[in-house]
């Protein structure tokens, strides 16, 4: 007897996974959407924590000053908050930005 109702019970479950599976929508057509990657990105963001324990934020993007693509820095850290138009590398700039009371000046100041 007690075999008997294992196998209803095993029969109704059954019954009732495959009645489920057919009324789950089917996606016959599977789209996968692939990425294109490439090197035309124009902005990057930086974000990272200083030695001291401060936190630092850059925001690396480039823009057209007098027909010229020029390099530029959004920063945000212990030296302060400001912009500033350099060639500099991201690496270079976060040491920067560190460093409490940093002068931080555009590749142009000179001229």
């Amino acid at each position: 007897m007690n075999r008997l109702k294992t196998s209803i019970l095993f029969a109704a479950c059954l019954l009732a996974s495959v009645a489920m599976a057919q009324a789950m929508p089917k996606n016959s057509k599977t789209e996968k959407q692939q990425l294109t990657l490439g090197n035309d990105e124009d902005a990057f963001i930086f974000v990272g924590r200083c030695p001291n324990g401060d936190h630092y934020r850059l925001v690396s993007y480039q823009t057209a000053v007098s027909g010229a693509s020029e390099s530029f820095y959004d920063y945000e850290g212990p030296a302060g908050k400001g912009k500033v138009s350099t060639t500099a590398t991201p690496k270079t700039m976060s040491v920067r930005v560190c460093r409490h009371l940093a002068e931080i000046i555009n590749q142009n100041y000179w001229e």
